[in-house]
């Protein structure tokens, strides 16, 4: 969706709102789409004829390689460079000609934190991407690692010992300098499992040691060479120690610095926080001592709103500046005269997790199981019928834009197949009882699936699952919850048999956080999947820094998690936004939509 690279990866919360009967009808006899995947789409809809919409938000990440070497900044006012990632052109950039207004912008979802050390979601990554910055950033037109705060980084000849030289003069909304104490002190909070950061357990496998040499200098000692680290790890907001060094880690999420308080949450981004109501609206203003320059506009405002047919109405009549479109109105909002219009592939994709930890259901540990369910699903019909064709069908976990993205080279791609699935299931032991809903041992092959309610894309995803599955005997129930009790479930209690979801990567196709062991606590592994070898192979991907030797290790792990399947990855989502033409140099993307906040200005 929407996050920043320095939050690097997050859950996508994106609300979207189902299209109507008649016209799912006509497109599905259009695709000739199964009568069993029809009426899961037209359930998912309920009952109206009214056109009502779906969306997706832009996504972006962060990632990068590193060179031994020393290397310098660039400067903090250099102007961005003429960037093509939409069809609305390139970026060119445009010389203010107004000081002062502010920009809304639209979601369906409110922030949980504005704390960058606990960020999971992209709503809080968007606010904790303008309040904060990160020691590297990645830069948007090449995705090579960029200084932030850094205005000089040296690599040491084995790759183990990063040097970071911090710029001078930049300072916290109070005023404070920040310096490399501060830099310390928020990875050593990161790094702290009592912190509850959904990035320790990635953290603490790779750095081994943290040393400020001056206020300046921070020396960064790693366990084993780490070839995306500057901008898969040093991208995290940094968090001033004069206001939480005396906060118990443990309490963190409930300080006030981390629900938002005036003058308590600060940053050294171009924004600093004003008011927060919540699932309403939360508002920033300028920092006008922003190192890079002080900003253009005065006021920004992330605007909490209904679902996707209220966000289209009010980019249309002006009521909000910037915001997802859904696939359904994508043509219509092409022809608005007052809305430019971006879209484009970006890191994320949809998936589904199976619950593999034993003590919570037996029902997946079968991957002939996990394999029958995939093969059920036809999701060429479900992206045309439900996305407009707006996305491609995953094949493997690496995005599209990935250059680790190689389906030639995947054994498996699962390609729509219901026989072979009921084959997988008799071969399994899964037999059909008097229901015919299939039985093993006296327990019968039904199950619940999560996801977030009012993200209808993904709820008519989950009653196609109901009604693919169904044919193969198997049980189905979608369950919904609002988004953040729904985030709770699958990274707190994990308390679900399956979800469904969406997820943003970084340019690196490292996936440490999602398929290692270590990570089930403290990172993304949420259905405590493990696979020594898949462990194994994520530490070969890190130690190298050639391209297609690290292009051929995670084509050999995708061909693990492909007959595995801990979780399926269904599809690469495209993301559509609009933005008011009033508003200038804000260009979605999918590397980092506020790269150059400061730079954004309205017309009077």
């Amino acid at each position: 969706m929407e996050t920043k690279s320095p939050q690097r990866f997050s859950l996508d919360e994106t609300l979207q709102v189902g299209v109507s009967r008649r016209t799912l009808l006509r497109r599905a006899a259009a695709l000739g789409v199964s009568m069993p995947v029809v009426g899961g789409l037209l359930a998912a809809c309920g009952g109206g004829d009214d056109e009502a919409t779906t969306a997706p938000q832009a996504t972006q990440a962060g990632g990068g390689g590193a060179t031994p070497g020393a290397t310098e900044a660039p400067s903090g006012d250099s102007t961005p460079a003429t960037t093509p990632s939409s069809e609305a052109g390139a970026f060119e950039y445009e010389e203010p000609q107004n000081k002062g207004g502010q920009i809304i912008e639209g979601t369906f979802a409110d922030a949980k934190t504005v704390n960058p050390v606990l960020v999971s979601d992209t709503s809080s990554g968007r606010i904790a991407d303008l309040i904060f910055n990160g020691v590297m950033t990645p830069d948007v037109e090449t995705t090579e690692p960029k200084g932030e705060l850094a205005e000089s980084w040296e690599i040491s000849d084995d790759g183990l010992t990063y040097t970071f030289t911090l710029r001078s003069g930049v300072t916290f909304h109070d005023g404070e300098p920040l310096t490399a104490e501060d830099v310390k002190f928020t990875y050593d909070l990161l790094m702290n499992p009592a912190s509850n950061s959904p990035r320790t357990a990635e953290l603490t496998e790779r750095i081994e040691s943290i040393e400020v040499t001056d206020e300046s200098t921070v020396v960064f000692t790693l366990k084993n060479p780490t070839a995306p680290f500057l901008v898969s790890n040093m991208v995290y907001g940094i968090v001033p120690q004069h206001i939480l060094q005396d906060v118990d880690p443990a309490q963190l999420a409930q300080h006030e610095f981390s629900v938002g308080t005036k003058g308590v949450t600060i940053g050294s981004g171009p924004f600093q926080f004003e008011e927060w109501v919540k699932d309403d609206h939360l508002t920033l203003v300028k920092y006008p001592g922003y190192w890079e320059g002080e900003p253009n506009i005065d006021r920004y405002i992330y605007k909490v709103v209904p679902d996707q047919t209220v966000a289209v109405q009010q980019l249309k009549t002006g009521e909000i500046d910037f915001g997802p479109i859904n696939e359904a109105s994508y043509e219509e909002m092409k022809a608005q005269e007052n809305v430019k219009v971006f879209e484009y592939d970006t890191f994320s994709f949809t998936f589904y997790a199976y619950q593999l930890d034993p003590e919570k259901t037996t029902l997946f540990q079968d991957k002939r199981v996990r394999q029958a369910l995939f093969y059920a699903l036809d999701r060429e019909a479900m992206i045309e019928a439900i996305r407009f064709g707006l996305g491609e069908v995953a094949h493997g976990t690496m995005p599209l834009i990935s250059w680790a993205y190689n389906p030639d080279g995947l054994e498996i791609k699962y390609e729509y197949d219901p026989e072979k699935a009921k084959q997988l299931l008799d071969e399994a032991g899964w037999v059909p009882g008097p229901d015919g809903i299939r039985e093993k041992d006296g327990q019968r092959l039904a199950f619940s699936v999560y996801t977030n309610a009012g993200n209808q894309v993904r709820e008519q995803y989950i009653t196609v699952f109901q009604q693919a599955w169904k044919e193969i005997g198997v049980e189905c129930t979608p369950k919904t919850e609002e988004w953040n009790a729904f985030l709770d479930r699958i990274t707190g209690s994990k308390d679900f048999e399956m979800f469904l979801v969406g997820f943003q990567w970084d340019v690196d196709p490292d996936q440490t956080t999602m398929w290692a062991t270590e990570a089930y606590e403290g990172g993304f592994n949420m259905n405590k999947y493990s696979n020594p070898q898949v462990d194994e192979l994520l530490k070969q991907g890190l130690l190298t820094t050639d391209q297609e030797e690290r292009k051929r290790i995670y084509t050999e792990m995708q061909n693990i998690l492909q007959d595995e399947l801990p979780s399926a990855v269904l599809d690469f989502p495209k993301a559509i936004a609009g933005v008011n033409k009033r508003v200038h140099n804000l260009w979605p993307n999918a590397v980092d939509t506020t790269f150059n906040a400061h730079q954004w200005w309205v017309d009077a």
